[in-house]
């Protein structure tokens, strides 16, 4: 048996519910800061990416869905010293998203697994792990939002240049870049020196 074909027609309703889930977010979120990702200098042979910077920061309010706090395993101390594994996640507006990013940026069509958020309250910058876009489910026949699960981003080297000094500081230490630092390079050289020929054949070469 066929469906009610008269009751079908939700266009109103879910302009409404679209237009108070912005409103939420608006009224309780934060702003936040998308730093998508751009990759270049592409290795096609072994599909492996040598480059990636952030030049671009676009303001976006969001709503902090981890309301108790950072989940994740948090700080631990492990062999390899203290690891922070905070997880935070967002939920922002489709509509606004498309507002505020796609306008400027076409190519994104939605967020990106890799793309950056900048939580200016914690001064912290997390990468997007996995975007869900079903969640709610088909309120009204309409989805309405993107929820981002994030996690601490991880410093590698990137190019961070957003021109917005508090998230380009994650790239820059108090004596220099993170990549140049003096006081490693002045300190491993005390510990072998490099300058023979080579210190590890015993004269065999």
């Amino acid at each position: 048996m066929a469906t009610n074909p008269y009751f079908k027609d939700y266009s109103d309703e879910q302009n409404l519910v679209e237009d108070l889930t912005i409103e939420i977010i608006k009224t309780m979120g934060r702003d936040m800061v998308y730093i998508p990702r751009e990759k270049f200098n592409q290795d096609l042979l072994f599909g492996e990416q040598l480059g990636v910077y952030f030049k671009v920061g676009i303001p976006l309010e969001m709503y902090v869905d981890s309301v108790m706090g950072f989940d994740g395993q948090g700080d631990i101390a492990s062999k390899f010293g203290l690891e922070i594994r905070d997880n935070i996640n967002f939920t922002i507006a489709k509509k606004r998203f498309i507002q505020e990013i796609q306008t400027k940026i076409p190519e994104i069509i939605r967020p990106r697994e890799g793309d950056l958020i900048f939580f200016p309250l914690a001064r912290a910058l997390f990468e997007i792990n996995f975007v869900e876009h079903e969640n709610p489910f088909y309120q009204l026949g309409k989805l309405y939002c993107y929820k981002l699960s994030c996690a601490l981003f991880t410093y590698n080297e990137e190019q961070v240049r957003t021109g917005n000094s508090d998230i380009d500081s994650v790239e820059t230490y108090e004596h220099g870049q993170t990549a140049e630092n003096t006081e490693i390079s002045n300190l491993d050289n005390g510990i072998l020196d490099f300058t023979e020929t080579d210190p590890f054949s015993e004269g065999n070469y």
